[in-house]
C-alpha cells in the first residue's frame, strides 16, 4: 500500500537521502543524470516528501545535509523489507 502512495521518483529520492550524506541539491543533480528524470521533477517531489514529514533539508540560506526523518526511516524500511534487502537508488 505504501509503494502505491509512493510514486517512482519519490521512492527514488527517499532512497538516495537513506544512502548518502550530502546535500539535497547534490543528490538530485545525480539521480537526475543517473535516472534521466528532470531535475524539477526530482525537487517537486523531494518537497512533497518533506511535506510528508519523511525527509529533511535546509533551504537556500540554511544548508544542511538531507536526511530522513523517523517517519521516513520506518517507511525506507519496509521498502527495503519489500524488496527482500537494502536498495540503493542505482538499482
Amino acid at each position: 500500500m505504501i509503494l502505491r502512495t509512493l510514486n517512482q521518483n519519490q521512492v527514488i529520492v527517499l532512497r538516495a537521502v537513506a544512502d548518502h550524506e550530502q546535500s539535497l541539491t547534490s543528490l538530485l543533480r545525480q539521480l537526475s543524470e543517473d535516472h534521466g528524470v528532470p531535475l524539477s521533477t526530482l525537487k517537486l517531489n523531494a518537497r512533497i516528501l518533506r511535506e510528508l514529514n519523511l525527509i529533511s533539508y535546509g533551504s537556500m540560506g540554511d544548508r544542511k545535509t538531507a536526511r530522513l526523518e523517523d517517519l521516513g526511516r520506518f517507511i525506507f524500511g519496509l521498502i527495503g523489507e519489500r524488496s527482500g534487502g537494502t536498495m540503493r537508488y542505482g538499482d
